[in-house]
C-alpha cells in the first residue's frame, strides 16, 4: 500500500514528500525498520521515538510519521532524503490506526471479544476462545500467556501487543480462517492507545483492584483507563460483523464497576452472589448455587428466568465469577444460553491460573499468577474453602514495580494461610532482600497472624522445595505470583524458572524416593 493511501482521509495529517512510496509493515520500534517500512515516531511514557530518526533513515527507512509539536521537520530530515514524511496531530494512536488499515480492518471481520480488568482476564479470555472455537467457529487469542492465529501460537511479551503488532494478529486470524477473537485489553494497552481503531463486539469488566500505581497516578486513573474499553464497543457495524451495537458486560457485585456511567451503552449485568434476591435491580445473569470443591465447581445461575447449570472442572471460588462473566460474554454475543453453559463445562484448567499438582503424600500444589494482594486474597481463600487441613503459601513481588502493595500481600499471607515462605520474584534491578523485607514489614504489622511461621528465602527454587517439603498429606501449597512465565529477571538477566517445572521435578524425585 502507497503512503498517500494509507493516510488519506485521517484528520490532522499532512504529507510531504513522494505519496507513492511502498509500505509494506509499520512500527515504533526504531529497531525493526528498514525499506518499505513505515516509522512512526512516539512520544513514549520513557522513551521519545523522535529522538531516534537518525538511526531509522539510516536503515533504509523512506517513510516517516512525525508529531507536529516534537519537531522541526528540516532539523530532522535531510535534504536529499527522497521518501516521505508524515505530520500528524498525535502519533500516539497511528502505529494501531494504520496497523488496521494495512491490514484490512480484520476487527470488521471478526467477532470481537475484549475482556479487562486486574483479575481474570486470562481465565475469561481463554474460556470465552473455548466457547467461541465451540460455538461459533474458529477463534484466535491475544493475551498475557500466548497469541494464536488459528494455525501458530507464540509466547505474549505483553498482554495487549503494540498497535501494529495488534492488528497484525488480527489480520493473520483472519487469514487463517478464524471468525472470532478473544483478547485481554490491560490497563496499559488502552491507555497508550494500542488498540485505536477497533471495534469490539463485546467488552467484559471482571473487577477494579490495586495494581500498576507504579504507571497509573491513583486508582481512579487505573479505574480510567480501564474503563476507556467502552470507547470500542461498536457503534452499529458496517459490513461483515454481527449488524448490531456492542455490549457491555459488567460484574455487578464491584463497587467501583457498578457505579460507572454505562448509559449510552447495551449493558449485562452479572453477579455471582448467591444471596442477591432473585430479580434484584437489573441482575440479567445471576448464579443461584455453587458447590466448590477440589475437583471442580457446580454452578446453577439464572439468566433473564432461564435456569442454566455449568459443572467445570476449574476450582475455586473467583472461576465462579470467571466462569459466569464468560457466560454472559456468550450470551451478549447472541449465542444460545444453555449452548454456552455447556460449552464452558468442558473447558479445562488454564496454565498457571490454580494450576494444580498432586504431591505424592496427597497434598496439593497449586500455581497461581495472583501478584497484588486482592488477587493473592482470593486464592488462598478458594483454597481454604476447599481443604480443612493446612495451607502454605510461597510468594514474593516484582522489583521496579508498585512498592505499595508489598506490605498489603505480606498482610495478606500472614491472616490468610498457615506457614509462609517469602522469596524473589522477578527482582529486576531492585535488590531482592529488600523486595522481602518490605513484605515481611506487612507480615509483622498483623497482631494476631494466623500464619504461625514465616521463613525468608531469597531463593525461589528453594523456597518452593522447602514448602513441598513440609506440606503434610491432605495440605495445600500455594506458590503464587509467576503463574505461567518460565523465566525468572534478575538485574540485566533473564533467568529460566518455571515454578511448575520446580513442582513437578521435586514430585518426581520424590515418588522416586518412597
Amino acid at each position: 500500500m502507497t503512503i498517500g493511501r494509507l493516510c488519506s482521509g485521517l484528520p490532522g495529517i499532512e504529507i510531504t514528500g513522494d505519496t507513492e512510496t511502498g509500505i509494506t509493515k509499520i512500527t515504533a520500534d526504531s529497531r525493526l525498520t528498514g525499506p518499505d517500512v513505515l516509522f512512526v515516531a512516539v512520544p513514549g511514557t520513557g522513551r521519545d521515538g523522535h529522538a531516534y530518526v537518525d538511526e531509522v533513515l539510516a536503515t533504509g527507512c523512506r517513510a516517516l510519521v512525525l508529531q507536529k509539536d516534537r519537531v522541526d521537520q528540516a532539523e530532522y530530515i535531510p535534504t536529499n532524503f527522497n521518501g516521505a514524511v508524515v505530520l500528524a496531530d498525535r502519533t500516539r494512536p497511528l502505529p494501531a490506526v494504520l496497523g488496521r488499515r494495512l491490514n484490512g480492518d480484520p476487527d470488521r471481520k471478526l467477532w470481537t471479544a475484549g475482556v479487562t480488568g486486574t483479575n481474570g482476564k486470562t481465565t475469561v479470555s481463554f474460556l470465552m476462545r473455548e466457547m467461541l472455537n465451540r460455538l461459533h467457529g474458529p477463534c484466535g487469542l491475544l493475551g498475557t500467556i500466548a497469541y494464536e492465529d488459528g494455525r501458530t501460537s507464540e509466547t505474549a511479551p505483553l498482554t495487549t501487543p503494540p498497535g501494529d503488532v495488534f492488528y497484525g494478529w488480527l489480520g493473520r486470524m483472519v487469514a487463517n480462517g478464524c471468525r472470532s477473537v478473544a483478547m485481554e485489553l490491560s490497563s496499559h494497552g488502552l491507555d497508550q492507545e494500542r488498540t485505536s481503531g477497533l471495534g469490539l463486539d463485546v467488552a467484559v469488566m471482571t473487577n477494579l483492584g490495586r495494581d500498576h500505581l507504579d504507571y497509573h497516578r491513583d486508582t481512579a486513573d487505573y479505574l480510567a483507563a480501564k474503563s476507556r474499553i467502552m470507547e470500542f464497543l461498536r457503534p452499529g457495524v458496517q459490513g461483515e460483523g454481527m449488524g448490531k451495537p456492542g455490549v457491555l458486560v459488567l460484574n455487578q457485585d464491584d463497587p467501583n464497576l457498578a457505579s460507572l456511567d454505562t448509559a449510552d451503552h447495551e449493558t449485562v449485568r452479572f453477579s455471582t452472589r448467591t444471596s442477591s434476591v432473585s430479580g434484584s435491580g437489573s441482575i440479567d445473569l445471576q448464579v443461584r448455587s455453587a458447590v466448590l470443591e477440589l475437583e471442580g465447581t457446580s454452578l446453577v445461575l439464572d439468566w433473564r428466568g432461564q435456569r442454566l447449570t455449568i459443572d467445570s472442572p476449574l476450582v475455586g471460588r473467583f472461576n465462579v465469577e470467571n466462569l459466569t462473566a464468560a457466560l454472559a460474554a456468550g450470551v451478549a454475543l447472541g449465542l444460545d444460553p444453555a449452548d454456552c453453559a455447556h460449552a464452558l463445562g468442558g473447558v479445562s484448567q488454564v496454565p498457571g491460573r490454580l494450576e494444580r499438582f498432586v504431591l505424592p503424600n496427597g497434598g496439593l500444589a497449586v500455581v497461581d499468577y495472583a501478584h497484588t494482594h486482592d488477587a493473592l486474597t482470593a486464592v488462598l481463600k478458594a483454597c481454604d474453602e476447599l481443604n480443612d487441613h493446612r495451607l502454605l503459601v510461597v510468594f514474593g513481588c516484582g522489583g521496579d514495580r508498585d512498592r505499595g502493595k508489598r506490605p498489603l500481600m505480606g498482610r495478606v499471607a500472614a491472616q490468610e494461610s498457615d506457614l509462609v515462605w517469602i522469596t524473589s520474584d522477578n527482582p529486576r534491578s531492585e535488590e531482592p532482600g529488600g523486595i522481602c523485607r518490605d513484605i515481611m514489614a506487612g507480615f509483622d504489622e498483623v497482631h494476631e497472624p494466623r500464619a504461625i511461621g514465616r521463613e525468608l528465602v531469597i531463593d525461589r527454587r528453594e523456597a518452593i522445595e522447602a514448602a513441598l517439603a513440609g506440606a503434610g498429606p491432605g495440605d495445600i501449597v500455594v506458590v503464587a505470583g509467576k503463574g505461567h512465565e518460565d523465566y525468572q529477571l534478575i538485574g540485566g538477566r533473564v533467568v529460566d524458572l518455571d515454578d511448575r517445572i520446580i513442582i513437578t521435578d521435586w514430585i518426581k524425585r520424590n515418588r522416586t524416593h518412597e
